[in-house]
C-alpha cells in the first residue's frame, strides 16, 4: 500500500493541493466564460463524478445499514456493525481518485483544446467503470468480523498499484517523493483516463477531417 493511503497527514495533504487546484481551475475558467460567453458548465462533470465515487460507496453502506435496521434487507449471519470504514474510507477513495480532479482543472483550463468535451466524457467514463469495486465494498463497510478491513485494503492496492511498477519492479524502492510521483502518475486511474482522453481527441480528430474533406465526389 503506497505511504499516501497509510498516513493522515499525507492523504490531508493530497486533499487540500486537490482543493486548491479545482478552486484555481473554476475562477480561470470563470474569466474564460466572461471573455468569450462560452458555458463551461460540462466541464463540472469530472467533480461530479469525483464527488459520486468518493462518497458513493459510504453511501450506499448507510443504505444497507438501514435495510439491515429495519428489516428490508436479510443481514449475515455474522451480524452487521456501523464501522468507522464508512466514515474513514471516503478520503481514502478521494485520493484513490485524484485524476478527476486532474481532468477537471484540464478542461477547465483548455476548454477548446480539440474534441475536449467529448475526451472528457470517454475520460470519465473509464475512469468510472473501476470504481465498480469500491462500491462493492459497501458490505464489507457492515461486515462484523475481524479481519473486513484486508478485503478493503486489497481493492485499494489494485486501484492504485502503479503499472510502471509492473516494468520496472524498482520504482517501488526508488526514494520517497520520486517514487510517490511515478506510483502516482502509472497508477491505473490516471492511465486509463490518459487513455480514454486520447481516443475522444482522436475521434474528433478522425470526425473533424471527414466532415472538412465532405462526400467524396464520382
Amino acid at each position: 500500500m503506497p505511504s499516501i493511503l497509510e498516513y493522515d497527514s499525507y492523504k490531508y495533504a493530497a486533499l487540500a493541493v486537490m482543493l486548491l487546484a479545482a478552486l484555481f481551475a473554476y475562477f480561470k475558467g470563470c474569466r474564460a466564460v466572461s471573455a468569450s460567453s462560452a458555458p463551461l458548465a460540462w466541464t463540472n462533470v469530472p467533480l461530479t463524478a469525483f464527488a459520486v465515487v468518493s462518497l458513493g460507496p459510504s453511501a450506499f453502506a448507510i443504505l444497507i445499514y438501514l435495510g439491515y435496521k429495519f428489516g428490508v434487507l436479510q443481514p449475515p449471519t455474522s451480524g452487521y456493525r456501523f464501522s468507522t470504514f464508512i466514515r474513514d474510507l471516503p478520503l481514502d477513495f478521494a485520493v484513490i481518485n485524484w485524476a478527476f480532479v486532474a481532468l477537471y482543472v484540464t478542461c477547465r483550463l483548455w476548454p477548446h483544446a480539440g474534441s475536449a468535451r467529448l475526451a472528457m466524457w470517454l475520460s470519465v467514463t473509464a475512469m468510472s467503470v473501476p470504481n465498480i469495486l469500491l462500491f462493492s465494498l459497501a458490505w464489507t463497510m457492515l461486515a462484523n468480523v475481524f479481519d473486513a478491513g484486508q478485503g478493503i485494503g486489497i481493492i485499494e492496492a489494485v486501484l492504485v498499484f502503479p503499472i510502471a511498477a509492473m516494468i520496472w519492479p524498482g520504482v517501488l524502492d526508488a526514494g520517497f517523493g520520486s517514487g510517490l510521483i511515478i506510483s502516482t502518475l502509472t497508477a491505473p486511474l490516471p492511465v486509463i483516463g490518459v487513455i480514454g482522453w486520447l481516443a475522444g481527441q482522436a475521434i474528433g480528430w478522425a470526425a473533424s477531417n471527414a466532415l472538412q474533406k465532405g462526400p467524396v465526389s464520382r
